[in-house]
Order: structure tokens, then C-alpha cells, then sequence
């Protein structure tokens, strides 16, 4: 089911009142705080997401912030015209500059998929107004693609994100490919970077993906991304130092394989993240079942200041290729490249594509060009923010990227068993 499809349905079934976010592309706060029966009004609510699980046909993973701790609080929950379930949700942390502030989290289990789902969220005698969510199934889906959405001034990830949610409304996935924000234990900042994101994340399920800027405490020195993982409840890892790290998880015909770079900020606080990684990887790719495997993560394989690959290219390179991955995209430098297909460590007709993403926010970089890539960025001095839309079906992965501004910069095919 696509997201065009669920909205008709939607409208077919008279559900268009109880949802304001198919008026517009961000949920309006009164209607999502005013419930449509006996209930009182539920408010003190914010930045609610939803977030990846390891199947989106058959579970999500709901968050938002509270102003105050949430007495009995429960999701209720239905399939349209089925009857009403109940989940309990959990307040995980609460930042440690901002007791007033909880985080809350509840995964839905056992969904039907390509379904329409209603839910809401209640406390004691209050309640929202009902919202909605749909389950997929195996079929084609679009995603958003942006990487360092970090900013001094969060309008600018907020002009890139509106801009993205505004021209592509049936995109059903969004990830940010590390450095969401620049400090990753400033709360202010997630607050900020939640605030811009809200149009969206509203009825798109989110991806995250850490960055080395997740890493950093107040003071700018490395520390574990406690920040990062207050705000996503991610997939297991099964691991017991490193669980939401890394993860991966299936979507329509795709398998994503979401990875942690941050080796030189987290070895010596917290040692055995690339073994752990790199024996997680081994066992999740040998269980695909889907057509793609697409690897996301934050630093990049190239340095451009000596013109070669970098220690995460030796890390990572020779196993992706032995474990045929079809598609890397990474983030860290700020700029676009598309480097076509690598193996060996040698540009190739066959092997992964490696796809550098340009930045969101408004720190910018300027990195020279080199023969690894086939396409750059047209002005590299001033090269504004951009994004990607990733067209997935099961014979083709379609990428473009695009400015802010709406040039197309670069659009790139790959089809099963045939070169790029």
C-alpha cells in the first residue's frame, strides 16, 4: 500500500475529520490535543515521531515529549472498523538540564500489514484526538534522505525538511545520516532540531542514523550518544554495550543495514564496537530476504584532503563487497558525490554504489574534487543544503538529489543484475 492509496482510503472511509495532518503536512496542536469524545483534553504534549522497528508491516514504535509525568498512561489503538487495543507506554529518561521534560515510547506488536491503523494516547481522564498510521506490505516506497542536519540556527534544517515534505508528500520513510544536532547532550538542541522536523516526521516513519556530533558532551569531549538514544527507541542489536549503536530492519522490498562510525569518539570510553558490529552485520545480511541491501551511515570512506580512502573505507569497504551491499550512503562532509560503484577499492563496473549526501543544516565545508567522483555538486564554494528522494522497487533503486532550491544535481539508477 502506498501512502497516496492509505489517504484515499482515508477519505473513502469519512476518517478525514479526526486526522488534520491530511489538511496539511504538520499536524495542527489544538486538533491533535482535542479528543472527539468524553475524554478531557490531553495537552502538554510535543515532537511526536514514529520510529523505524525491524518490520513496518507488523510493528511501530510511537515517541513524543511530555511537559509533565503521565498518569496511567496507555495507547488505544485499532485497525479501521476492527476493535480497540491497549498498549502501555513507558517514560524512558527525562534530559538531565530539564527534569520537566520526559520522553515516552510505546511499540505496537502484532499489526496487521497494508493496514490503516487509528490510535491515540491517553492519561487517566484525558486524552488526544485520534491520529493515524499505516502498515505497508512489500510493495514500492519512497524515502527522504538527508544527512547533518546540525545548524547554529535550526531554521535552515527546518527550510530543508519543509521543502522536502512539501514536494514529495508519498514519501514514507525520512532519515537524517548522522549529525542531527551539534551537540549531542545539549537538550536545546534536540528540542530545536524536533521543532524544525515536524512537518517531516508527521506521518512518516523516521530512521535514525548517529553521528560523530551525537558524541559530544558540553564540554566538546567525546562521550556515548545518550542524547541520540533518549530520543529513538531503535531495534535491538542484540548486544549489551551497544544496543540502538546500530541496527537494521526490512522495508517494502529493501533491507537497510543502519551502522556506527564513531569508532574514534566511543573505542575508549566504551572498547569492541567495531568487532560487535562487524559480527552483527555478518549474521543480518545472511538472513536477507529482500531484493536490496542498502548500508547507511554517518563518515564518510574518502579524505579528500590526501585524495584516498580512510580508515572507515578500511574497515568497511572489503566487507561490503563480500557481502554484496547494493547501495552506502554516508554523510560528514557537507557536500554531494556520487561515486558510482567501488570494489576492491577501485571504481568498477560491479560492487556497492557509495553515495556522499550533502548537509541539511547551515554548517557548511568545502571539500576540492577528486577522480573518485563522478558527480559533485555543481558550485562547491557555495553549495546550498540538499536532499535525496530514494525510489525503491524491486528491480530498480532510482536516486536523485536536489538544492534546496529545487535544481536537480545528480539522478542515479541502479537495476538488478545490470550496471548502473
Amino acid at each position: 500500500m502506498s501512502r497516496r492509496f492509505f489517504i484515499k482510503i482515508l477519505l473513502s472511509l469519512g476518517l478525514g475529520a479526526y486526522f488534520p495532518g491530511l489538511a496539511k503536512a504538520a499536524a495542527i496542536e489544538e486538533n491533535f490535543h482535542t479528543p472527539h469524545d468524553g475524554y478531557k483534553i490531553l495537552s502538554g504534549l510535543k515532537f511526536f515521531r514514529q520510529i523505524v522497528t525491524p518490520d513496518s508491516r507488523t510493528s511501530r514504535t510511537l515517541m513524543w515529549y511530555s511537559e509533565r509525568e503521565l498518569d496511567d498512561a496507555k495507547i488505544e489503538y485499532f485497525p479501521v472498523g476492527g476493535s480497540a487495543l491497549f498498549a502501555k507506554v513507558f517514560c524512558e529518561k527525562y534530559f538531565p538540564d530539564d527534569s520537566t521534560t520526559f520522553i515516552y515510547s510505546c511499540t505496537l506488536e502484532n499489526l496487521k500489514p497494508e493496514s490503516v491503523y487509528c490510535f491515540r494516547i491517553i492519561s487517566g481522564e484525558r486524552a488526544t484526538a485520534l491520529q493515524k498510521f499505516f502498515t505497508p506490505g512489500f510493495g514500492n516506497f519512497q524515502m527522504l534522505i538527508f544527512s547533518d542536519s546540525q545548524c547554529v540556527n535550526y531554521d535552515v534544517w527546518k527550510k530543508t525538511a519543509d521543502t522536502a515534505a512539501k514536494n514529495f508528500p508519498d514519501a514514507e520513510l525520512v532519515t537524517v545520516i548522522g549529525d542531527l544536532v551539534d551537540n549531542g547532550l545539549a537538550a536545546y538542541q534536540w528540542r530545536h532540531w524536533h521543532k524544525a522536523a515536524e512537518k517531516v516526521l508527521s506521518g512518516r516513519i523516521f530512521v535514525p542514523v548517529c553521528g560523530n556530533h551525537e558524541c559530544y558532551d558540553l564540554k566538546w569531549l567525546n562521550c556515548l550518544p545518550t542524547g541520540y538514544l533518549q530520543n529513538f527507541k531503535l531495534p535491538s542489536n542484540d548486544t549489551k554495550k551497544f544496543d540502538g549503536y546500530f541496527y537494521s530492519f526490512d522495508y517494502g522490498p529493501a533491507h537497510f543495514s543502519v551502522l556506527n562510525t564513531q569508532f574514534l569518539e566511543i573505542d575508549d570510553l566504551q572498547p569492541g564496537l567495531r568487532e560487535e558490529q562487524e559480527y552483527f552485520l555478518r549474521r543480518d545480511i545472511a538472513n536477507v530476504n529482500r531484493n536490496w541491501k542498502i548500508v547507511l551511515m554517518h563518515k564518510d570512506i574518502f579524505d579528500y584532503g590526501q585524495n584516498k580512502f580512510n580508515d572507515i573505507a578500511e574497515i568497511f569497504m572489503n566487507l561490503f563487497d563480500e557481502l554484496e551491499i547494493d547501495l552506502v550512503l554516508t554523510g560528514h562532509l557537507h557536500t554531494y558525490r556520487n561515486r558510482g560503484k567501488i570494489f576492491a577499492m577501485k571504481k568498477s563496473g560491479s560492487g556497492p554504489a557509495y553515495i556522499l549526501c550533502g548537509r541539511a543544516g547551515d554548517q557548511d565545508y568545502i571539500e576540492p574534487v577528486s577522480e573518485i567522483d563522478d558527480v559533485t555538486a555543481p558550485d562547491i564554494p557555495n553549495e546550498p543544503e540538499s536532499y535525496i528522494t530514494l525510489d525503491v522497487s524491486p528491480e530498480k533503486l532510482i536516486l536523485t538529489c536536489r538544492s534546496v532550491e529545487g535544481e536537480i544535481w545528480d539522478k542515479f539508477v541502479l537495476q538488478k543484475n545490470q550496471p548502473s
